[in-house]
């Protein structure tokens, strides 16, 4: 886009830079700072109205391949199309893939399709990632294709708080001690007990009964094991 635009390659770096900021300044703002730091206004101009038509279009990334001609390479608008069709095939959760062409990711590794998770609602994303396939080959010398993200984790703890969530009670935490030389035949009674015990919610903790006890039960208690059920092996 900044190429067919009549941007120097030299200077894509900054004019990606002014470009990420289109969701705080919007479109306005982006045409001010591309001027102001002596970008023709031809340039300028017809690099904007690609976004607009973008916007306006009823596929984007089908706008742009006719639009761009052969400053994009045929493979990039299959593979977008591929990505977006084949996640909204296969997604169980609620959310809409959208093509957005202001996206800019900063980090340098990337090699692909990037991508963002965003709230709309709140005005920010929560997460973002994107294809990296030299990085690994890098390290290891071999070539390893990798896609990756980071999540916000603050903000989805904000989000989440902001939406009424409750953070669970923790879940009550027994430990059953089974003393050396506990029977098999009565050790597989203990473990159904204990699978029932864990379908009913709590989390239950099978270990074998140390010689010291009375540091491995304080241990345990430090560990939130306040529920200790001890089992010998003359119990029936």
């Amino acid at each position: 886009m900044a190429a067919y635009s009549g941007f120097a390659e030299e200077t894509f770096d900054t004019v990606f830079i002014i470009l990420d900021k289109m969701d705080k300044i919007g479109l306005a703002g982006v045409a001010e700072e591309l001027l102001k730091e002596g970008y023709a206004k031809e340039a300028v101009d017809k690099y904007l109205a690609l976004f607009e038509g973008v916007e306006t279009a009823d596929n984007g990334i089908r706008y742009l391949a006719e639009t761009l001609g052969g400053y994009l390479e045929e493979e990039v608008e299959r593979n977008l199309l591929e990505i977006i069709d084949s996640v909204e095939t296969a997604k169980s959760a609620s959310f809409q893939m959208v093509f957005d062409p202001t996206l800019v990711r900063g980090m340098s590794y990337y090699t692909g399709t990037i991508f963002e998770i965003s709230m709309p609602e709140l005005g920010f994303s929560c997460g973002g990632g994107g294809r990296y396939d030299k990085m690994v080959g890098k390290f290891t010398g071999q070539d390893v294709p990798a896609c990756g993200f980071s999540i916000g984790f603050e903000r989805i703890i904000l989000l989440l708080m902001e939406s009424g969530f409750q953070v669970p009670d923790q879940r009550p935490k027994t430990a059953y001690l089974i003393e050396k030389g506990y029977p098999a035949e009565q050790l597989s009674e203990v473990i159904k007990k204990a699978q029932q015990e864990r379908a009913e919610g709590k989390q239950v903790l099978i270990v074998r009964m140390n010689k010291n006890k009375k540091f491995q039960k304080e241990k345990l208690a430090a560990e939130g094991y306040y529920e200790i059920v001890e089992f010998f092996h003359h119990d029936k």
